[in-house]
């Protein structure tokens, strides 16, 4: 809204100075110039240089929106990494202990390999405890966090 609103200001601006100009170049005598060329000119020009500055600022707020964009996912991607080779250090290769199993990561929440959800997925693949972590939730459908536990209904 601002980029446009600075394109109708500049529009204006280089209307209005050329108005200035050509009513100043219609009088032949300076004193009769002056008050053109005031007020035409400087209005103008004060218009001008207001819709640079909307279009300027309103490219600045793209570009930082855009930016923290991509921080944010290179923020996520880096915690996934730095969870996923904790994970593998800590069990140092000698299987999986409590809370190590292994998870699918989706974007809010984290699944079984074999939940529905995420079959046919290219996602990251971690440990319960890195997603806790990271402050996803457990799928509703697969409840990765209870793994081997008998359903209620085998006790």
């Amino acid at each position: 809204m601002g980029g446009q609103l600075g394109l109708l200001c500049v529009g204006i601006g280089l209307l209005l100075i050329g108005l200035g100009w050509n009513g100043a170049a219609g009088v032949d005598f300076v004193s009769g110039q002056i008050p053109y060329l005031l007020s035409g000119g400087a209005m103008g020009l004060a218009l001008v240089v207001l819709g640079v500055g909307l279009i300027v600022v309103e490219h600045s707020r793209k570009n930082r929106a855009h930016l923290e964009g991509e921080l944010r996912e290179l923020h996520s991607a880096v915690s996934r990494l730095a969870s996923a080779i904790a994970s593998t250090a800590g069990t140092n290769g000698h299987g999986s202990g409590p809370g190590q199993d292994t998870v699918v990561l989706g974007s809010s929440s984290f699944h079984r390999l074999d939940c529905r959800l995420v079959g046919g997925k290219d996602l990251p693949q971690s440990t319960v405890d890195a997603a806790l972590r990271e402050g996803l939730s457990p799928c509703r459908i697969c409840n990765p966090v209870v793994t081997d536990a008998p359903a209620p209904s085998e006790l």
